[in-house]
C-alpha cells in the first residue's frame, strides 16, 4: 500500500487489510484533500434525493467514513453512522452529528436488528475496490418497511459487481420497489477531480422496501 492515500489506492484495495490501513492513514487528511478539494458531489446529491423521497427518520448512514453525509443532512433527522474504519469514525464522532456510531464490515452480518431504520444513506461506498452487492440482502433486512434507501453506486460497477442482478431479484421477491437509478457526475469539476477521475459517474439510487 502507498504512504501516500489517494483514491486511486482506495480503488485498488483486494483486501480488508489494505482497507484499513489506507483510511487509517487517510482519515485526519480526508475531509481535506478529498471531499472538499475535490469539489466531491455524492453526499450532497444523496442527501437532496433522500430529502425528495421523504427524509424519513431514525436513519443510518452506510458507510459513513468522516461524516460528511451527516453535514450535508439536516439537523433534525436523526441519524447512525457505520463504517469499517475505526479511525474515519472518530473523524465523525468528533463532528456530534451522530446519535450512534458504528463499527461494521458491510460483507458481514451486522449487528443492527430487524427493521430498525426508516431510512439509509450511502455516498460512496459501493465503487471500485470496497463493497459490492453481498451487502445489500443485510441493508433491506435492517430497513423498515416503507422505509427509503438512497445509494451511490459507481456506474461502472452496477453488473460487475452485481448490482442489476441483486436489485432485480429483490424487486421480483416483492421485497423492496424496482430502484430508481439516476447518474450523476461524482465530481462538480474536471479542474479539481482527482487526476483521470473527471468523467467518473455514480447511479444515484433510491428504492423502498415492501
Amino acid at each position: 500500500m502507498a504512504d501516500d492515500p489517494d483514491l486511486d489506492g482506495a480503488y485498488a484495495l483486494q483486501s480488508p487489510e489494505e482497507a484499513l490501513r489506507l483510511y487509517r492513514d487517510w482519515a485526519a487528511r480526508y475531509d481535506a484533500e478529498f471531499v472538499a478539494g475535490t469539489g466531491y458531489r455524492l453526499p450532497y446529491l444523496v442527501v437532496e434525493r433522500y430529502l425528495a423521497a421523504g427524509g424519513l427518520a431514525p436513519a443510518l448512514d452506510i458507510g459513513c467514513g468522516t461524516g460528511a453525509v451527516g453535514q450535508a443532512l439536516p439537523g433534525e433527522i436523526l441519524l447512525d453512522g457505520l463504517d469499517f474504519s475505526p479511525e474515519m469514525l472518530a473523524e465523525a464522532r468528533a463532528k456530534s452529528r451522530y446519535r450512534h456510531l458504528i463499527e461494521a464490515d458491510l460483507k458481514a452480518a451486522l449487528p443492527i436488528a430487524d427493521s430498525t431504520y426508516a431510512g439509509l444513506l450511502s455516498a460512496g461506498t459501493f465503487t471500485h475496490g470496497h463493497v459490492g452487492a453481498e451487502a445489500l440482502p443485510e441493508l433491506i433486512r435492517i430497513l423498515a418497511p416503507g422505509g427509503v434507501a438512497v445509494l451511490s453506486i459507481r456506474d461502472e460497477i452496477w453488473e460487475a459487481m452485481g448490482f442489476e442482478t441483486a436489485f432485480a431479484q429483490a424487486a421480483a421477491m416483492g421485497q423492496i420497489t424496482r430502484p430508481d437509478r439516476r447518474t450523476e457526475a461524482v465530481y462538480g469539476s474536471g479542474d479539481t477531480a482527482p487526476e483521470g477521475h473527471g468523467s467518473d459517474r455514480a447511479y444515484i439510487t433510491t428504492f423502498r422496501r415492501l
